[in-house]
């Protein structure tokens, strides 16, 4: 009964995002269009935060939902320690399908979910956005630095405010990153000891 509500559950969340951008499924290329391997986003639509991936794994295209792997489970630990629900959080991907591969998006594959990303960053209108890893964080902010030199900053794009974070895979293979990937969450959600939210020039 409860793997055929969680079906339901994710051909309701497809059908939403596909419903509500319509006419960017329409117009997508069918080469970067693969039924079996669509992952959507997924949270309230007026979200304070944003989490933004890279791509959907494994875990991610057979549950149906960004970040619910490993990494997944590591970033809720961390979020539930520091009192984040993450059914509060919208959370996506700068591509909804997954590579071939598990490799990382091709910038043609990311220029070609691009509008759609920009459509959702428009329409829940976070009051941050938080990018999850190097990948995401150096496409987002246009930038070759990597993150162990940006994370933990905020800085503004095109009117938002971005947040670079350490991704939790990290944190798996190298349990020393830990205490700064929670220091990040902390920071982003406005939970650290002090200090105030600095917006930091890249």
């Amino acid at each position: 009964m409860y793997e055929v509500l969680k079906d339901q559950l994710k051909n309701l969340e497809s059908m939403d995002l596909r419903t509500r951008y319509k006419d960017f499924f329409e117009e997508l290329d069918s080469s970067f269009w693969d039924e079996e391997r669509y992952v959507p986003a997924v949270g309230p639509e007026d979200a304070e935060y944003m989490l933004i991936g890279e791509a959907p794994g494994a875990n991610e295209v057979e549950e149906g939902e960004p970040f619910v792997g490993r990494a997944g489970k590591k970033m809720n630990k961390i979020l539930s320690e520091i009192g984040v629900e993450r059914g509060e959080l919208y959370i996506t991907n700068l591509v909804k399908i997954r590579p071939p591969d598990n490799r990382d998006p091709k910038k043609k594959e990311i220029q070609a979910w691009e509008p759609l990303l920009r459509n959702e960053i428009r329409d829940v209108n976070p009051d941050i956005v938080l990018t999850l890893g190097n990948f995401a964080s150096k496409e987002m902010l246009d930038t070759s630095k990597g993150i162990t030199q940006i994370h933990g900053q905020i800085f503004s794009r095109r009117g938002t405010k971005i947040m670079p974070i350490l991704h939790p895979a990290a944190a798996l293979y190298d349990q020393s990153k830990t205490p700064d990937l929670k220091k990040d969450f902390k920071k982003a959600f406005g939970k650290q000891e002090s200090g105030q939210k600095k917006l930091t020039d890249i």
